[in-house]
Order: structure tokens, then C-alpha cells, then sequence
């Protein structure tokens, strides 16, 4: 049976309907939760995954104060930290004592005065300007919270700031600083540092250069992700510590260029932009930026200038042409920070992978927000038509899991090959969401289908089947060609007992008869078709499939004529009806074979029914049986299949009318090793005669039949109509070409 265009229909509303909800859903879910999603796809990708370069540059170096230098400095006798400013000096001379690194980043905020030794600063302050490769931050402020309350100094911002061309009036207009914090030894020619001993040095600035320590930020959930490599103060633009170290890698000026797709030139060095001038870090997890402690430096230190004889563990140039970040890994210098990669890492590490990153061109190209919201609709799609058209519940399941499988891993490869990173957890969120939606959606509209299916079936079948047959609703609701033993009964002269009841009486009786008969037929697996009047028609084999459908009909045969006997009693002893009544009769034929089944009829009233020459054939052969005197008649295809079980007899070969196929038709008479013997001997002395009939010996023939019926006092209908029919044939003997079948001219 095809597939129906309410059927079609009814998916692709079904489709069109998930799919309508879920791209609503997916846009307020993307509009509110697309940056979280993000953020996490960024940190899973980050640390487990990693990108397609896994070993930091080697030129970007970190020198940590941490808690083993802290100890070693107590112990040195440099008091508790913070430190006081004259070792920074020593740390600077020593760094730049033999073939000094491309720049020194102190990732420290050198405000506040050395209250130790006001000296100190100015030692320091000299210590930087004559080397010229040290780098200071400087803190920007939206407030007015800073006690100094400073604004930049003009000849400072004249001189630290950088220039970008092409630079767009929106390029970081999101940045409304008002204050500055400087470091000490000041930046500029001050009161406090300009106390310098050498007249060499009294025109250079202090430090070669800034970096903006505002840059660095954490997101909503507190992780380190980002980092903008410009602040704008002002209508100048100021460096961060990355930006800064690449241009003093590179010796440039403080001049970088900018261009139309949000990328920062810098020499040989391309800084891609994001949302508002920020950077993507892209952290190294598995081997971390090259750092050293700061114990091991000033041990050294002391070791080199004191002419120990001692190997050495940083010799004086070790950093040659490096980027030497100095900053504070110790609790004690809260300066710990929570990225993707750990919890406690050291602020001068997310610098250190930031300057690490644009030196390798290690950058993450993100997936843009319509890509990822087309990609989760396509998927969505996928989904939706897998779960609405697929019959199969495992193969709805299997099939979503390797799509969303294969979408994670092939994301995952691709952020690990090329740095592209996809929105995969909206992806994988979104199709958890459209396979669960889908399948919410299909239970509330299928489920009111499945009530309603299951109400209709309950009366028809078995109530523990039921189950079953609606496990696959779509195959239920479509319907098809099955192999099938279609049943038919007929009570005999029903309208001879009905005239003589009352309405009521009728109504009584046949809702006794027909419930007995009809739990009888579900209880050996059939399904109630219809009652018409009196007759039932009824289905073995559908909608449950199984193949024992011929051996079921037969038995519930059988167990319905033992039934009746019962009725028979029960009438008899409560004078129920009328005389006809309690001794009344009913035929059965039943045939086996393709028919087509399924629900026919509108979508407010339908059935569960069958169609076809198998149907067709039962309903002849449970008239035929009136003829032959029997209850039960069966098809020859019925009777190959339960030859073995059932004990039969051969009654004829006939033509039904309107086919011109002939059928052998036999009685079903009972169970094997359930039939007395003269009840055997009985059907092998008629079969004996039908044989005799079909070879043309009418007379053997004849009295073989008239022995069979006086066997049965003389009341076998079927015998009495075979020795009519020889008699016949004796006197008109038929032509040659007769093959043996009776031709029936009637129903």
C-alpha cells in the first residue's frame, strides 16, 4: 500500500513545524548564550585540543619572582616583599651585562616610592635610562577612584604614544580612560629623578617604553582569554606589552598600520583583531612559555660578579636578543590569573603566550556568529528529518549520535590544524536541544495519534499486542501487503430467529455471541475487522506480523464451535431466547495469503481492515460451507499449513464465481490426535470417493460416497451432494477436457 499525501503531508508538517520552533529557539538561545558557548568551545579547544603550533617561540622568556626567590631574598637578607627597588637595578645590570636581550618587561607596578631608600629609585630610574631596553607599565583608569587622580603628561604622551595609520575614528572608541597611574622611577623629567649623576644620560628618557597593563582582562567568568594589543587615551593610542615587544623586536618605531579587515601590521607581523580591538590568546597547554626563577638569576649574579669558580646557571647573556618578561609567579604578588590552561597562572604568562602567538603567526581565526548559527541550523535540519521520517528508533538515535560525533571531532581536527575555531559547543548544545525537541514534539503530536490509534485497536485486538503493533506507527498508519489467514463467520439463518425476539432479545443475544466469539479470535492472536450483523470478519497476521497465521485461525475455529456448544447449555438450562436460537449455527470459511491491510477511512473515522482475492475467497468459502453442510471451510493454501496440526477433509475442487483460478476446499474438522476414529475412517472413505470422482468412475464412486454417508446416518450433506453430482455425470458425461472442478454460479 503506498504511502498516503496525508501521511507525507503529516511529516513534512511535522518538519516544518520542529524546524520553525527550533530556529526560534536557537536565536534567543544564540542572542543569550552565543558568548558562553563560545567561550567554552575556546577554552576546551585551548587546553585539550591545542593548535597547530604546540612549542612557544623561543625568543619570548619569563623570569618569575616566586615563592622559592621570595624565601632566597629573606634569607639574602632584601628584607620581605615586595623588594626594595636597588635589586631591580642589579637584575637590569646583569641581564645586560654581556649581549643584552631585544627588551626587559616589567610586568610589576613600580608606583608607589621605595620608602626604604628614596636613592633607590633614582638608582634605578639612572640604571634604566642608560641601558635603554627596559619597558614599564602603565595603568589607565576609567574612575576617579586613584589617589594621584593623574592625567597623562603631555610630553610622556607625546613621547610614549604610537602612531597608527589608516586608523579609523571607531578603531577603540570604547576606551574612556581619564586617569593614569606612572611607575617610579618616573617617566618623565621629574623632581624625584632627575638627580642624575652622569650628564650623559640626563636627556634620555628612563625607559624605552610602556606598556598598558589594561590591556590584559579578564571575561565575565573571571578566565583570561583576551588581550587588546592598543589603548586609547585621549586621541592617543598606547601600546600593550605584546605590541611593544614586537616592535622592539623588530627595532621599529612606534608606528604600526591598520587595515580594513581589522588587522594590525607591524612590521613582518600581523595582529588579527576581534570585537572592539580585542586579541584571542591562543595558549600554549602542553609546553608552557620558557621561564626561569628569579632566585636562579641573582644566584647566579652573585656567583659572577664574586668570582666563584661555580658553574653558573644564567651566565650573563643567556637572553641575547630575547623578550625577557620579569613579573611576580608567587601568592604573594597576587598576580595569578584563571585561563583556560590553569587556574593559577602567572599574569606575565598570558603576555608571554599573547607576544609568543603573534611571533609565530600563531593566531585563532574565529568562525563568525552567522556561521555558527547556519551551521547549528543545518545540523537542526538533519536532525528534524532523521528523527521525523526514520521509523527505525535505533537508527534515529545511532544516526545523531555519529552527526554530532563526527561534527565535534571534525571541529576539533580543524582547530587543531589550522587554528579555525567553530562555535562546536552551540553546535553540540543545539543538537542535543533539536534531537530532544524533535522528539518532544513527535511524542505530542504522535502521541495523541498513538491514543488514538491504540483506542481503535484495543477493540479489535489482543490488549497485550497492542503494544506492539503500534511500535513502528508510521508502517501502522500506511499500511501495506501482508501475508495473511483472513477469517469469515456467519450465523446460519439468522433472520429466522431474528423475527421471533424482540429488539431486545436480538441485542442480548448477539452481544453474548459476539463477545464470546470475539474474545476467542483475540486470544489465538487475530484482530476484529468489522461485525456485520451478525457475521465477523476478522485478520490473523495483522497488524502484528507473525507466521503462524493459518494454525491460529484454525484453532480459534475450532475453540469458537466448542463455545457455542457451551452457549448451547447455558441457553437450554436458563430458557434464554427461543428455540431456534438455542440450537443455531454458524459458518467459518478462511483463506490464506497477500492482502492488503491498514486504516481506510477518513481521519476522524477510520478502521483497521484488509482487501483483496485472499479476503474474497474466505467470504465465498464461509457461504460455500452451507452448500457442503459444514462448519468451517478452508482454502487449499490454508490447508498446506496446517496439514501436519489439523485433521481436514478433501471436499472439492471448485471455480468460485468470478475467478477462473480452481481452489481445493476442505472441512476443518479438529486438532491431530483430538478426532475420533470413526471420524478418520469417515473422512478416508470420502476422500477415497472424491478420488474416484476426479478419475470419472462415477459409480465406484457413488458407492463409496453412500457407504461414507451411512457412516454418518445418513446425514453428511456433502456426501448426499457428490452422489447427486456422479448421477449426473453417468448420464451426461462430461467432455474430455473437464478437469475435476465444480464451477459455483452463485456466492
Amino acid at each position: 500500500m503506498k504511502k498516503t499525501d496525508s501521511a507525507i503531508f503529516s511529516k513534512k508538517k511535522a518538519l516544518i513545524g520542529i524546524a520553525s520552533i527550533l530556529t526560534i529557539l536557537f536565536s534567543l538561545l544564540y542572542a543569550s548564550l552565543g558568548t558562553y558557548f563560545y567561550n567554552k568551545t575556546y577554552d576546551f579547544m585551548v587546553k585539550t585540543v591545542g593548535g597547530k603550533i604546540h612549542t612557544p617561540h623561543e625568543d619570548v622568556v619569563l623570569l618569575l619572582i616566586d615563592q622559592t626567590s621570595i624565601i632566597w631574598g629573606e634569607e639574602l637578607q632584601l628584607g620581605r616583599w615586595p623588594w626594595p627597588r636597588n635589586i631591580y637595578s642589579d637584575i637590569i645590570t646583569y641581564i645586560n651585562e654581556v649581549n643584552p636581550p631585544k627588551a626587559i618587561f616589567f610586568d610589576i607596578m613600580l608606583s608607589a616610592r621605595d620608602t626604604s631608600d628614596m636613592s633607590n629609585d633614582t638608582l634605578l630610574a639612572e640604571t634604566i635610562a642608560w641601558n635603554q631596553n627596559v619597558f614599564h607599565n602603565v595603568f589607565f583608569s576609567d574612575n576617579d577612584e586613584l589617589q594621584s587622580g593623574m592625567k597623562m603628561p603631555e610630553d610622556v604622551a607625546q613621547h610614549y604614544s604610537i602612531e597608527i595609520k589608516n586608523a579609523t575614528a571607531e578603531l577603540f572608541s570604547g576606551d574612556n580612560y581619564n586617569e593614569v597611574e606612572l611607575p617610579l622611577p618616573c617617566l618623565r623629567a621629574d623632581v624625584d629623578c632627575n638627580t642624575r649623576q652622569s650628564d650623559e644620560i640626563k636627556e634620555k628618557p628612563t625607559a624605552m617604553g610602556i606598556s598598558i597593563v589594561t590591556t590584559v582582562f579578564p571575561d565575565p567568568d573571571g578566565i583570561y582569554r583576551r588581550s587588546k594589543p592598543v589603548s586609547k587615551y585621549g586621541d592617543k593610542y598606547y601600546p600593550s606589552m605584546a605590541l611593544s615587544a614586537i616592535l622592539a623586536y623588530q627595532n621599529l618605531p612606534n608606528q604600526i598600520q591598520y587595515t580594513d579587515n581589522n588587522t594590525l601590521i607591524v612590521g613582518d607581523y600581523n595582529i588579527p583583531l576581534g570585537s572592539e580591538g580585542n586579541y584571542l590568546i591562543n595558549y600554549h597547554a602542553d609546553e608552557r612559555i620558557q621561564n626561569y626563577s628569579m632566585s636562579w638569576l641573582l644566584d647566579s649574579a652573585i656567583d659572577y660578579y664574586g668570582g666563584s669558580t661555580n658553574e653558573i646557571k644564567l651566565p650573563p647573556g643567556s637572553f641575547k636578543d630575547k623578550i625577557v618578561i620579569i613579573g611576580v609567579s608567587a601568592p604573594a604578588g597576587q598576580d595569578l590569573k584563571n585561563t583556560p590552561v590553569s587556574q593559577n597562572t602567572p599574569g606575565p604568562e598570558i603576555q608571554a603566550n599573547m607576544i609568543s602567538n603573534i611571533l609565530q603567526g600563531n593566531h585563532i581565526i574565529r568562525s563568525s556568529g552567522a556561521n555558527a548559527f547556519i551551521t547549528s541550523l543545518i545540523l537542526m535540519l538533519i536532525t528534524v528529518f532523521i528523527v521525523v521520517y526514520s521509523s527505525n528508533p535505533l537508527v534515529k538515535i545511532a544516526s545523531n549520535i555519529v552527526i554530532y560525533s563526527v561534527y565535534g571531532l571534525v571541529t576539533a581536527l580543524i582547530f587543531h590544524k589550522t587554528n579555525y575555531l567553530m562555535h562546536t559547543f552551540f553546535g553540540l548544545t543545539t543538537g542535543i536541544i533539536a534531537t530532544t525537541g524533535s522528539y518532544m514534539f513527535l511524542s505530542v503530536t504522535e502521541g495523541a495519534e498513538r491514543r488514538r490509534y491504540s483506542k481503535i485497536l484495543s477493540s479489535m485486538i489482543d490488549p497485550t499486542i497492542v503494544n506492539e503493533a503500534l511500535n513502528d506507527l508510521e508502517a501502522l498508519k500506511k499500511g501495506g501487503e501482508k501475508r495473511i489467514t483472513a477469517f469469515f463467520s456467519d450465523v446460519a439463518s439468522f433472520s429466522t430467529i431474528s423475527e421471533k425476539l424482540t429488539s431486545g432479545e436480538l441485542a442480548a443475544l448477539l452481544n453474548e455471541y459476539l463477545s464470546a466469539m470475539t474474545g476467542i479470535l483475540k486470544n489465538n492472536h487475530g484482530t476484529l475487522d468489522k461485525y456485520i450483523g451478525d457475521a465477523i470478519v476478522g485478520i490473523f497476521g495483522a497488524p502484528v506480523t507473525y507466521k503462524e497465521t493459518a494454525i491460529n485461525a484454525c484453532r480459534a475455529s475450532i475453540q469458537m464451535h466448542q463455545e457455542l456448544k457451551l452457549l448451547h447449555e447455558k441457553w437450554i438450562r436458563d430458557h434464554s431466547y427461543c428455540e431456534e436460537a438455542r440450537s443455531m449455527q454458524f459458518r467459518i470459511g478462511l483463506n490464506t495469503g497477500i492482502a492488503k491491510v491498514g486504516f481506510m477511512g477518513t481521519n476522524e473515522l477510520a478502521s483497521y481492515t484488509m482487501m483483496g482475492d485472499t479476503v474474497n475467497l474466505a467470504a465465498r468459502l464461509e457461504s460455500a460451507g452451507k452448500d457442503y453442510g459444514v462448519n468451517t471451510l478452508i482454502s487449499q493454501y490454508t490447508y498446506k499449513e496446517v496439514k501436519k496440526e489439523m485433521v481436514t477433509r478433501l471436499l472439492d475442487k471448485v471455480r468460485v464465481k468470478g475467478k477462473e483460478k480452481p481452489v481445493s476446499i476442505y472441512e476443518l474438522i479438529g486438532e491431530q490426535g483430538a478426532v475420533p476414529q470413526e471420524t478418520l475412517d469417515f473422512v478416508a472413505l470420502y476422500e477415497e470417493g472424491f478420488n474416484l470422482y476426479q478419475n470419472r468412475q462415477w459409480l465406484r464412486a457413488a458407492k463409496t460416497f453412500t457407504r461414507a454417508k451411512k457412516m454418518t446416518n445418513n446425514t453428511d450433506k456433502a456426501c448426499a451432494l457428490l452422489i447427486a453430482r456422479c448421477s449426473y455425470y453417468h448420464k451426461r458425461t462430461p467432455p474430455p477436457a473437464w478437469d475435476g472442478v465444480f464451477t459455483r454460479t452463485h456466492k
